[in-house]
Protein backbone atom coordinates (compact mmCIF):
# COMPACT_ATOMS: atom_id res chain seq x y z
CA UNK A 1 0.00 0.00 0.00
CA UNK A 2 1.63 3.26 -0.86
CA UNK A 3 1.91 6.31 1.47
CA UNK A 4 0.07 8.94 0.37
CA UNK A 5 1.14 12.92 1.59
CA UNK A 6 -1.08 13.97 4.04
CA UNK A 7 -2.66 18.14 3.67
CA UNK A 8 -4.58 19.99 6.54
CA UNK A 9 -6.20 22.94 4.18
CA UNK A 10 -7.44 25.13 6.35
CA UNK A 11 -9.89 27.67 4.84
CA UNK A 12 -13.23 29.33 5.30
CA UNK A 13 -14.76 29.81 1.67
CA UNK A 14 -16.15 25.94 1.20
CA UNK A 15 -16.38 26.01 -2.48
CA UNK A 16 -12.12 27.14 -2.70
CA UNK A 17 -11.83 24.80 0.04
CA UNK A 18 -13.69 21.67 -2.28
CA UNK A 19 -11.93 22.82 -4.97
CA UNK A 20 -8.73 22.12 -3.40
CA UNK A 21 -9.74 19.14 -1.39
CA UNK A 22 -10.68 17.62 -4.92
CA UNK A 23 -7.56 18.65 -6.67
CA UNK A 24 -5.25 17.39 -3.86
CA UNK A 25 -6.86 13.72 -3.86
CA UNK A 26 -7.09 13.79 -7.53
CA UNK A 27 -3.27 14.55 -7.06
CA UNK A 28 -2.77 11.44 -4.67
CA UNK A 29 -2.94 13.06 -1.14
CA UNK A 30 -4.98 12.00 1.80
CA UNK A 31 -6.91 15.17 2.96
CA UNK A 32 -8.63 16.74 5.68
CA UNK A 33 -9.91 20.25 5.72
CA UNK A 34 -10.66 22.61 8.50
CA UNK A 35 -13.31 25.68 8.33
CA UNK A 36 -11.40 28.04 10.77
CA UNK A 37 -7.95 28.86 12.15
CA UNK A 38 -8.95 27.56 15.43
CA UNK A 39 -10.39 24.06 14.57
CA UNK A 40 -7.80 24.28 11.94
CA UNK A 41 -4.80 24.49 14.42
CA UNK A 42 -6.62 21.68 16.23
CA UNK A 43 -6.42 19.51 13.67
CA UNK A 44 -2.48 20.19 12.77
CA UNK A 45 -2.21 18.78 16.55
CA UNK A 46 -4.35 15.86 15.67
CA UNK A 47 -3.80 15.15 12.22
CA UNK A 48 -0.06 15.61 11.83
CA UNK A 49 0.05 16.74 8.11
CA UNK A 50 2.84 16.40 5.96
CA UNK A 51 1.69 20.03 4.88
CA UNK A 52 -0.72 22.49 5.70
CA UNK A 53 -2.12 25.05 3.00
CA UNK A 54 -3.59 28.00 5.52
CA UNK A 55 -5.57 30.96 4.59
CA UNK A 56 -5.08 34.84 6.03
CA UNK A 57 -8.48 36.00 6.17
CA UNK A 58 -10.81 33.81 8.20
CA UNK A 59 -13.13 33.73 11.29
CA UNK A 60 -12.20 32.51 14.98
CA UNK A 61 -8.41 33.36 14.35
CA UNK A 62 -6.82 34.33 11.02
CA UNK A 63 -4.04 32.52 9.26
CA UNK A 64 -1.44 35.15 11.11
CA UNK A 65 -3.05 34.06 14.81
CA UNK A 66 -2.95 30.35 13.52
CA UNK A 67 0.81 30.91 12.43
CA UNK A 68 1.97 32.63 15.24
CA UNK A 69 0.17 29.76 17.49
CA UNK A 70 1.90 27.07 15.39
CA UNK A 71 5.09 28.10 15.64
CA UNK A 72 5.50 29.13 19.06
CA UNK A 73 3.39 26.86 20.67
CA UNK A 74 4.16 23.32 19.18
CA UNK A 75 7.03 20.98 18.85
CA UNK A 76 5.82 20.07 15.39
CA UNK A 77 7.95 21.11 12.22
CA UNK A 78 5.12 20.84 9.75
CA UNK A 79 5.99 23.38 6.30
CA UNK A 80 2.62 25.82 6.27
CA UNK A 81 2.18 27.51 2.51
CA UNK A 82 -0.01 30.31 2.60
CA UNK A 83 -2.65 30.74 -0.11
CA UNK A 84 -4.46 33.99 0.64
CA UNK A 85 -5.95 36.83 -1.47
CA UNK A 86 -3.95 39.07 0.07
CA UNK A 87 -0.90 39.94 -2.99
CA UNK A 88 0.63 43.15 -0.94
CA UNK A 89 4.56 42.62 -0.63
CA UNK A 90 4.47 43.52 2.98
CA UNK A 91 1.76 40.55 3.50
CA UNK A 92 3.78 37.95 2.03
CA UNK A 93 7.06 39.16 4.11
CA UNK A 94 4.42 39.17 7.75
CA UNK A 95 3.64 35.51 6.75
CA UNK A 96 7.18 34.34 5.84
CA UNK A 97 9.01 36.23 8.63
CA UNK A 98 6.30 34.18 10.76
CA UNK A 99 7.05 31.14 9.83
CA UNK A 100 5.33 30.43 6.37
CA UNK A 101 7.42 28.17 4.27
CA UNK A 102 6.11 29.89 1.33
CA UNK A 103 3.50 32.29 0.42
CA UNK A 104 1.11 32.11 -2.91
CA UNK A 105 -1.58 34.44 -4.18
CA UNK A 106 -4.87 32.03 -4.49
CA UNK A 107 -5.56 33.99 -8.36
CA UNK A 108 -2.54 32.64 -9.31
CA UNK A 109 -2.85 28.87 -9.43
CA UNK A 110 -5.78 26.65 -10.58
CA UNK A 111 -6.14 23.43 -8.41
CA UNK A 112 -3.82 21.26 -10.45
CA UNK A 113 -1.96 24.25 -10.71
CA UNK A 114 -1.49 24.56 -6.76
CA UNK A 115 -0.98 20.86 -6.69
CA UNK A 116 1.87 21.07 -9.09
CA UNK A 117 3.42 24.10 -6.89
CA UNK A 118 2.99 22.18 -3.59
CA UNK A 119 4.50 18.91 -4.79
CA UNK A 120 7.61 20.97 -6.05
CA UNK A 121 7.91 22.78 -3.05
CA UNK A 122 8.01 19.29 -0.87
CA UNK A 123 10.23 17.76 -3.24
CA UNK A 124 12.69 20.20 -1.78
CA UNK A 125 11.49 20.44 1.28
CA UNK A 126 13.95 19.19 3.71
CA UNK A 127 12.72 19.15 7.82
CA UNK A 128 15.07 19.72 10.76
CA UNK A 129 15.77 16.86 12.90
CA UNK A 130 13.65 16.77 15.39
CA UNK A 131 15.03 19.54 18.30
CA UNK A 132 13.30 21.34 21.01
CA UNK A 133 11.21 24.06 19.54
CA UNK A 134 12.85 27.14 18.42
CA UNK A 135 12.10 30.24 16.59
CA UNK A 136 13.57 28.48 13.63
CA UNK A 137 12.75 24.45 13.50
CA UNK A 138 10.46 24.97 10.30
CA UNK A 139 12.98 24.03 7.32
CA UNK A 140 16.42 24.53 6.14
CA UNK A 141 14.27 25.27 2.45
CA UNK A 142 14.74 28.51 1.00
CA UNK A 143 11.70 29.70 -0.53
CA UNK A 144 13.59 32.09 -3.00
CA UNK A 145 14.62 28.66 -4.77
CA UNK A 146 11.07 28.31 -6.79
CA UNK A 147 11.07 31.83 -8.03
CA UNK A 148 6.93 32.30 -7.05
CA UNK A 149 7.51 36.25 -6.57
Amino acid sequence: MENKRKILIIEDNTDIQQLYKYAFEAGGYEVKASNNGLDGLNDAIEYKPDVILLDIMMPEMNGFEVLHAFTTNTSLSIPVIITSNLSQENDKQKALQAGASLYLVKSDYEGPDLVAKVDEFMKNFHPVASQPATQDTTSSYNPDDLNIY
